[in-house]
């Protein structure tokens, strides 16, 4: 006769919290800190809400005092006013011309001087590396323009492949310190397999480093394509003698002024630059996943 076994109840682990049947309380200092960043954040929306609704609000009501917030009226012909009066669709276009090149260049350029300075020591890099930093203080942006403009009329390139390259000199170098400081957090353990199996140094970063550079990567797009479509200085001195070279941007603050028409209503201005942000929110949404991650690893590992 065989006596029945008697099974324990499984003791619980760390991995497996004890349920409890009672509410999890939140912390009165928990709660006070999501109701600052609510306010904070509510805030901060305030200026494009108001001016979501006011691109869409009849002008009377707008220069009224008490005209309120919500529109008496939708009018939404005020974003097809905008397009068509200020040649937005070509300067769309510009504009997507200019932050792709800046992107795709600034991406391919910041990673690999990036992984270099991380990963080889040259000779004078220390040197190299305080000339970037003594640059990233001194903001020689607006003094240094119109030269840069000069060398790039004398090189052919008063177009929007100057346009491209001026901004993309003014964005780069925080870029490459912050990628920098992601690859140093890095291991090397598969890069030094890739090197064992014969792999050189640009194949090394473009099989396995690259990849890896993902979160950081996705950083500094989100970065440049702000910086980039946001210019108003670079765009506007290359366009002052060709208007086709005009920007979104650009076009907007032109779309204030029409010399037909005298002042444009200040409806269809907002229903232009809603226009102007559109492209901006697109892509932090779509890399928003990784732009906090790639921020923090680029700001504290290294």
């Amino acid at each position: 006769m065989t006596t029945p076994t008697v099974t324990e109840p499984a003791t619980p682990t760390a991995a497996q919290p004890v349920p409890s049947g009672r509410p999890r309380r939140i912390r009165p200092l928990t709660a006070l800190l999501h109701a600052v960043l609510v306010a904070a954040a509510l805030i901060m929306l305030s200026p494009l809400v108001f001016g979501l609704f006011a691109s869409v609000s009849p002008l009377e009501q707008i220069l009224s005092r008490n005209g309120g917030l919500l529109p008496r009226v939708w009018e939404w012909g005020t974003y097809l006013q905008a397009w068509t009066t200020a040649s937005f669709s070509r300067y769309f276009v510009n504009s997507m011309i200019v932050t792709t090149l800046v992107v795709v260049l600034d991406t391919l350029a910041s990673s690999m001087t990036g992984y270099v300075l991380a990963r080889r020591r040259l000779r004078g890099q220390r040197f190299l590396e305080g000339l970037y930093v003594g640059t990233l203080f001194v903001g020689l942006t607006t003094a240094t323009l119109y030269p840069q403009y000069v060398i790039a009329e004398a090189l052919g390139l008063a177009n929007l492949l100057g346009i491209a390259l001026v901004q993309l000199a003014g964005i780069m170098l925080v870029h490459i310190f912050l990628i920098k400081a992601f690859v140093l957090g890095l291991g090397t353990e598969m890069e030094d397999a890739a090197r064992v199996d014969g792999c050189g140094l640009f194949g090394t970063y473009w099989r396995i480093a690259f990849p890896m550079m993902r979160p950081i990567l996705a950083t500094t797009v989100i970065l440049g394509f702000q910086a980039s479509w946001n210019n108003y200085q670079v765009p506007l001195v290359f366009s002052l003698a060709a208007p086709d070279l005009r920007t979104l941007v650009v076009g907007v603050s032109a779309l204030q002024y029409d010399a037909a028409e005298g002042m444009t209503p200040y409806n269809t201005v907002l229903a232009g630059a809603n226009m102007a942000l559109v492209p901006i929110v697109v892509i932090f949404i779509l890399l928003q996943r990784h732009f906090v991650r790639g921020w923090t690893d680029g700001s504290v590992k290294g």
